[in-house]
């Protein structure tokens, strides 16, 4: 009886033994990489290359918006902003994906300070 509660407790400190070991093996944490100043907001969408990949650009009543191509996203003026913000706030929920889509593959880059109201709407 004596033999079967050491060999017992004998497997149990094995095993904590290796299970300590291989948590600190596997317990150093990986670098997180933030997104690139240029991400979309859809950056999820991006990596994967699903929406991007298809060559049709979808436009959502804002042709408007082409006249800035190539601008920085921080370079926009106020009223600029305020033309993207109402095309935001007019889109339902799930097209916010498809139209930062939309913009990227038109090379207009979403003015960086609408990001945060963008990220609150994305479903």
């Amino acid at each position: 009886m004596l033999y079967i509660v050491g060999g017992i407790i004998g497997l149990l400190l094995v095993v904590a033994l290796f299970t300590y070991l291989n948590n600190r093996k596997s317990g150093r944490e990986e670098e997180v990489k933030a997104p690139p100043a240029d991400c979309c907001g859809a950056h999820a969408i991006c990596e994967k290359g699903l929406k991007k990949a298809n060559l049709h650009i979808d436009y959502f009543d804002d042709e408007e918006l082409d006249v800035w191509k190539h601008t920085d996203a921080d370079a926009y003026s106020d009223e600029q902003i305020d033309q993207f913000r109402e095309i935001l706030y007019t889109l339902r929920p799930e097209e916010l994906e498809d139209w930062l889509v939309s913009l990227e593959k038109r090379e207009i880059a979403f003015p960086t300070v609408l990001r945060p109201e963008a990220y609150d709407l994305l479903p």
